[in-house]
């Protein structure tokens, strides 16, 4: 019995260094990922970002301007025939301008999509102090991405009901690119993968200029970067749903 008892604290001991050896992994990993685009510090010195370039999709090419501020506010502008779509979020609600759909009215966007933007509108990313936002963040395992090795981190949204796999540069520890299941409003899930490359510095920030989007499988747009600005003045009211 004795021994019974001595070889169960030992599994037990073995398990959780285990644990904890494997959470120090994780977080090892996201701080190299960290201090690879600057650094926490330099990053969270930041309050607003706008970006401006061109989105690629269906054989165009159309100007873009994507907006960015703390804590989570998202705005993107894209010029289509003289019509501008927009689409935004404002920390509560996700809403959209698409005239393309015969209004220039906003309209607030349905749950999936509007679920998609609050995931993915967090200023700092889901890496980023990641444990006080509630999300748990685990390590799959090391993977190759086409010749590149790379580290596979899986994140569970807090209230687990979004979940995205990262996948890192394992030498320079940046993300090339991440992935999820998404419901694009046909309630059915669909696989939703971005890639980003084109890392360039800004203000000792590393930026990807170029970020492409594929849907099962399929490209359906590419987004490239010219200019980024950092701590514009950008008013939260850009942020807010129009009223009608």
């Amino acid at each position: 019995m004795r021994r019974c008892v001595s070889h169960a604290a030992l599994v037990l001991s073995m398990l959780v260094s285990a644990g904890a050896a494997h959470a120090q992994t994780v977080d090892e990993i996201i701080a190299k990922n960290i201090e690879a685009k600057g650094g926490a510090a330099k990053w969270k010195s930041v309050n607003t970002v706008k970006m401006t370039g061109k989105i690629s999709m269906q054989g165009m090419d159309l100007p873009l301007t994507v907006y960015a501020k703390r804590p989570n506010y998202n705005r993107q502008e894209i010029v289509l025939q003289d019509k501008q779509l927009v689409q935004a979020f404002d920390g509560t609600t996700a809403w959209l301008i698409n005239p393309m759909m015969g209004s220039d009215v906003a309209q607030e966007l349905p749950g999936p999509a509007a679920e998609m933007m609050r995931n993915t509108a967090d200023f700092d990313g889901a890496l980023i102090d990641y444990k006080a936002k509630g999300h748990t963040v685990e390590f799959v395992g090391k993977e190759k991405l086409d010749a590149t090795e790379v580290y596979h981190l899986k994140v569970t949204m807090k209230g687990g009901s979004h979940v995205q796999h990262y996948y890192l540069d394992a030498k320079s520890g940046i993300e090339l690119k991440t992935s999820a299941d998404i419901d694009m409003g046909t309630g059915t899930k669909q696989a939703l993968e971005t890639e980003m490359s084109n890392f360039q510095q800004v203000n000792g920030i590393m930026i990807p200029h170029t970020v492409k989007q594929t849907v099962n499988g399929k490209p359906v747009v590419q987004m490239t970067i010219d200019k980024v600005e950092f701590n514009s003045a950008i008013d939260d009211t850009l942020f807010r749903m129009p009223k009608k």
